[in-house]
């Protein structure tokens, strides 16, 4: 037997109620008694459903990458249909735009990185910016220098463990071995005012991934609400992506969601330690920021690295299961 939960409602508005539809009796019960004018909130429609002892389809049964309900399900083998088939199955698809990889350094090492910046890097002064967008010069210490991935102990072995998480990041994404090679390091001294337009990166193989690495972060961004956990909005100039990394993969903003398009927008909020990897193709800027403390700096590390996958990706290989 299968049982359906909908909601009264008077002129398309939920105010309270809840009926069970027998899906082979065409019979409907009232769960619960409409309350009129009463706000009908989904508390007050997991209570009631779980009041009546209705087994509700389980998120990771309803929604998966393969179309998959549960192993019981039904299947057309050209076999009569039993005389009742039972409930409706539903899975929803969604479907992947971009991936975006995420790691966390320890404090040592992201100490041990600041400190040959601070030793090696800066006094070298070999300037980056030929190749870059960034408008990094309201400061006098402003600047976008590179760091050698190669004669330089330091860099050399963080190349290795970069070009090891972007093979990671191959293999979460399409999960095909790769070789990876260094392209580019650098980094960024951003200060008041210093903004990097929105843009992209290229390396010099047609696949490559590039990433941000947060080493040093003003108080004034630190003390910023996270948007991934609660956003206060930008009106009244309220600031509150001040120093953030802008991402965008399409044309849907924040408001899309309310026509159920899905946003292809995201404000990252630095954190010490944080690195994020992605597509090189993949569109991203960041917000200028400004410190009641002039000397205040906003330091990133970055880096492109070009991909050379051991084996062709195939016109259907995202939609198979490589679980």
């Amino acid at each position: 037997m299968s049982d359906d939960t909908k909601n009264s409602a008077v002129d398309g508005v939920a105010v309270g109620g809840v009926d069970r539809f027998n899906a082979e009796t065409g019979e409907t019960t009232v769960l619960s008694e409409n309350q009129g004018d009463t706000p009908f909130t989904l508390d007050d429609y997991n209570q009631t459903v779980a009041d009546a002892g209705v087994e509700q389809i389980k998120r990771a049964d309803m929604i998966n990458a393969q179309n998959k309900v549960s192993d019981n399900e039904q299947k057309d083998t050209g076999e009569e249909l039993p005389e009742n088939p039972g409930g409706i199955q539903i899975a929803m698809r969604p479907k992947a735009a971009v991936h975006i990889m995420r790691c966390q350094f320890p404090s040592a090492v992201i100490t041990e990185l600041n400190t040959h910046i601070e030793n090696t890097i800066i006094p070298n002064n070999v300037d980056h910016s030929k190749g870059l967008v960034g408008q990094i010069s309201q400061n006098k210490r402003s600047a976008q220098l590179t760091f050698p991935y190669e004669d330089d102990e330091v860099g050399e072995m963080f190349s290795g463990v970069l070009q090891r998480l972007a093979k990671e990041y191959v293999d979460r994404t399409i999960g095909i071995e790769c070789e990876t090679s260094m392209e580019s390091m650098w980094t960024v001294h951003s200060f008041n005012g210093d903004y990097n337009p929105v843009h992209d990166h290229g390396t010099q193989t047609p696949m490559g991934v590039s990433c941000i690495m947060y080493l040093q972060v003003p108080r004034c961004i630190q003390t910023l609400d996270n948007p991934a956990d609660q956003f206060g909005g930008l009106n009244e100039s309220s600031g509150n992506v001040d120093g953030f990394t802008y991402l965008t993969w399409g044309s849907n903003g924040m408001r899309d969601i309310n026509m159920m398009r899905p946003i292809t927008e995201e404000y990252i909020k630095p954190e010490v330690g944080t690195l994020i990897m992605f597509p090189s193709w993949l569109r991203h800027g960041v917000m200028p920021f400004f410190s009641p403390k002039e000397d205040d700096e906003r330091r990133t590390f970055s880096a492109n690295i070009n991909i050379k996958l051991n084996n062709r990706v195939s016109g259907d290989h995202y939609r198979k299961d490589r679980s």
